[in-house]
């Protein structure tokens, strides 16, 4: 924050000399005599003091009312940007700049909000001179790296902002959650109303995902994934949540694998994969489990693997089907071949 050179927090100081309630008025002539007294030594003119207000009204830090000599001034509930948001360092800046690509969806919207000074100085920085080429190599960053999933680019289906800003409000604050939601049902065309614990956000893929819980009777909890395109509406309560204390996020995602959804049981997968063309298979680079082996026979190679049969395992067998057969265990053989068979006598 500043207004001259020579005075470079003239409008800190500004603030400092004014209460610090909202909306409490002042004077402008006890203003600028409490200025220039924190600046005995070379204090600002009336009209340097005079111009950084009016500065900071268009900044929307203060309010006015009145005329000339009879003028009082007021602090807003809005805070000043600090000098770091308003000119952060070039490495801070290209930091700020991807971190708002993924803000909206990871940080909660009262912290978005506070960031949003950060984001305008970063992408201030960025923009200053044309000619520099550091500031050229900074904003060309931004360009330089993007995310693609690894299944087909589908669209993410849209959030409603009022139902993002109250699920991220109540996870943030610990509050129940009140929520109207569709399920995926076909034969339950109307929209469920209950209450749930959020526990937290993921993002797989193109969708989000509210992991939730509610605590029954016998006092243990029952976990939900909640697809956040199909609430209806949300609404963050002022009732404080109780949280199952076990519950951890990282776990639930990865050593459970609740996102490879209808996880059953850990298995020992075999395949036999075909190379029949002058490219490597996937599955040589991109690993199905740390204890994978592959073993290499004419036409490819056999691949073992400790994995967890899930719905999503099956759909990647079926996806790769064409070149991937699987050998064992047996009762996964047929189950993927009665759903070929199934699928070859639509083409028929």
């Amino acid at each position: 924050m500043s207004s001259s050179k020579k005075w470079p927090r003239l409008q800190a100081e500004i603030l400092a000399c004014m209460p610090t309630v909202p909306k409490e008025p002042m004077a402008s002539g006890q203003i600028i005599a409490a200025v220039c007294a924190r600046f005995a030594s070379e204090p600002p003119s009336r009209h340097t003091i005079q111009r950084a207000l009016e500065d900071m009204e268009i900044d929307g830090l203060v309010g006015k009312a009145g005329t000339s000599r009879d003028r009082v001034w007021w602090r807003t509930e809005k805070h000043a940007p600090s000098e770091l948001a308003r000119r952060p360092p070039l490495e801070l800046a290209i930091a700020l700049i991807t971190l708002k690509r993924h803000a909206r969806h990871h940080l909660p919207s009262h912290v978005v909000g506070e960031l949003e000074a950060f984001f305008a100085g970063a992408e201030r920085v960025l923009g200053e001179s044309p000619t520099d080429m550091s500031l050229s190599h900074a904003r060309a960053w931004a360009n330089k790296t993007v995310r693609v999933d690894a299944g087909y680019p589908l669209i993410s289906p849209p959030v409603g902002d009022d139902i993002l800003n109250a699920i991220r409000k109540a996870l943030y604050l610990s509050r129940v959650l009140e929520v109207t939601y569709q399920n995926s049902q076909l034969d339950n065309n109307a929209p469920e109303t209950y209450k749930v614990v959020p526990l937290g956000l993921v993002e797989r893929g193109p969708v989000l995902y509210l992991v939730a819980s509610r605590q029954r009777r016998g006092g243990d909890f029952k976990l939900y994934q909640l697809r956040l395109d199909r609430f209806v509406s949300a609404v963050c309560s002022e009732t404080p949540a109780v949280i199952d204390p076990d519950f951890d996020l990282n776990g639930y995602v990865r050593d459970h694998q609740a996102f490879s959804f209808l996880p059953e049981r850990q298995i020992r997968l075999e395949l036999r994969v075909r190379e029949e063309d002058a490219y490597r298979h996937l599955f040589r680079e991109q690993w199905l489990a740390a204890d994978q082996e592959i073993i290499d026979e004419p036409g490819g190679f056999r691949l073992h693997a400790t994995v967890m049969l899930s719905v999503a395992l099956r759909n990647l067998l079926m996806e790769r089907s064409a070149r991937v057969e699987v050998l064992a265990p047996a009762d996964l053989r047929q189950e993927i071949a009665e759903n070929l068979r199934a699928a070859s006598r639509r083409y028929e």
